[in-house]
């Protein structure tokens, strides 16, 4: 039984957006419904001023570079770190949450990107192969993950806790999109091969549709979406950044979700449609096939064979897809209140 004394600190001021954010709003709103007796000590970014405090949650905004480093030189009892950098001092029963498959890149792959890039990254590794021991516990979203963790820094404490939200089941179907795909559009998550499938499906004079959530900023992604349409035979539609309730306003209007990222550590949006009752074309990826069964799979970096999975969805039925992982958000937070009982 939970006593009064239950004080948990969850440092995150490394998240700004995606799926990190949304994964810490459900975290948050869950220990608040869920967990009474926890008392939360939330560190952010101002950029998330939309989190606030409530009853059993202190929310500390931090502005400067300088203050997020003197808070990785705290010893913090029961933290959770969010944002895959561990403290720079050991503490006590103390986790850090590893989501972003750039610090499992090898330097082969990262010095083909931009300089900054390689220069973050590797920065970012050399960090963690210093000061993960600071941490009890290394918590990953899938066994893929598990075991590129454990071989990339030789650190062996690591464990599959993976949670997500999913959305109301009871929001009204209307389906009058083909296919989706609910993602950032970072390079990993191959939007280009994708558009180029489209256009493929778009020669062969195959009418459908997608709906995209790319953010501002990708003007080139922008110009072929416009230079797609113009044809006037697939039809894109592209939304931006959405909100929870919107992405599972989006799911109801699809019958698929297309996924052709090329790495995940969890793949959010794969379970989310599941759940939804959408069907899922998606990389022949090992962390497909860790969260769900899906329903077809391609070869992520062939947009024909993108394109022949999406004509084969169109004019074939085809097996259902179905959600193979569990939600462990319990299990993360008795791990952090342990200490307590």
């Amino acid at each position: 039984m939970l006593t009064n004394q239950n004080i948990i600190n969850i440092i995150a001021p490394n998240i700004k957006s995606g799926g990190g954010k949304e994964l810490l709003e459900y975290l948050l709103e869950y220990i608040d419904t869920n967990y009474l007796n926890i008392k939360v000590t939330v560190y952010l970014d101002r950029l998330l001023s939309n989190i606030k405090s409530t009853n059993n949650r202190e929310v500390i905004y931090l502005d400067s570079v300088q203050d997020k480093i003197k808070l990785f030189t705290k010893k913090l009892k029961n933290s959770l770190y969010f944002g895959n950098l561990p403290p720079l001092v050991k503490s006590k029963n103390s986790i850090v949450y590893f989501h972003n498959p750039y610090l499992l890149m090898s330097f082969s792959i990262l010095k083909k990107s931009s300089f900054e890039f390689m220069i973050k990254y590797m920065l970012q590794q050399l960090y963690i192969r210093l000061f993960v021991k600071n941490v009890d516990v290394v918590a990953v979203q899938n066994k893929e993950i598990k075991n590129n963790f454990i071989n990339k820094y030789k650190y062996d404490k690591v464990d599959l806790l993976p949670f997500f939200r999913l959305c109301d089941k009871n929001i009204i179907d209307n389906k009058i999109y083909d296919f989706c795909y609910v993602s950032l559009a970072h390079p990993h998550k191959n939007h280009d091969r994708l558009l180029d499938a489209m256009q493929i499906l778009s020669d062969k004079n195959i009418h459908t549709s997608l709906v995209l959530t790319i953010e501002d900023g990708h003007n080139k992604l922008k110009e072929k979406i416009d230079t797609i349409n113009k044809q006037g035979i697939v039809n894109i539609v592209n939304l931006g950044i959405l909100k929870k309730e919107d992405v599972c306003k989006l799911y109801s209007k699809s019958k698929c979700l297309v996924f052709p990222s090329t790495q995940e550590t969890f793949g959010l949006a794969l379970i989310e449609s599941v759940h939804m009752g959408l069907d899922v074309i998606a990389s022949n990826l090992d962390y497909v096939y860790q969260s769900i069964k899906p329903s077809l799979v391609f070869d992520p970096t062939c947009s024909d064979d993108i394109a022949d999975k999406l004509k084969i969805y169109l004019s074939t039925r085809i097996n259902k897809s179905d959600i193979i992982i569990h939600n462990e958000i319990d299990k993360l937070i008795k791990i952090l209140i342990e200490e307590n009982k």
